[in-house]
């Protein structure tokens, strides 16, 4: 994706936060460290609408941080590395079946992909 149209997205995502929780004092929202995220536009985007939104910006690499590191870290150990699949769509079935599986056993719920 090209960064002015992933940086015109992200604002768009917080005028859109904005809406939904109007009624708040102050929004907090964490994020990696990718560049639109620090954006001179997006900067210019909250300096225009005071505190009301912070961002709070994860160490550059921190993966037992980020969940969803760990969970791509749990499926390439357990599926996608090594794998023995002919086709793409194959892995693809292969990673849902386990995903399910993990949601199962955690929370009981199942997903449908």
């Amino acid at each position: 994706m090209e960064t002015g149209k992933a940086v015109w997205l992200l604002l768009n995502l917080l005028r859109a936060i904005l809406v939904v929780y109007r009624s708040v004092r102050r929004i907090h929202l964490i994020l990696d460290n990718y560049v639109i995220h620090k954006s001179q536009a997006v900067e210019a985007f909250l300096q225009t609408i005071g505190q009301k939104i912070r961002l709070h910006f994860l160490p550059p690499y921190c993966p037992e941080e980020n969940r969803i590191e760990r969970l791509w870290r749990d499926v390439h150990d357990n599926v996608t590395r090594n794998h023995r699949c002919r086709t793409l769509q194959d892995l693809l079935d292969q990673v849902c079946i386990y995903l399910e599986s993990r949601l199962k056993v955690r929370w009981g719920a199942s997903c449908h992909v």
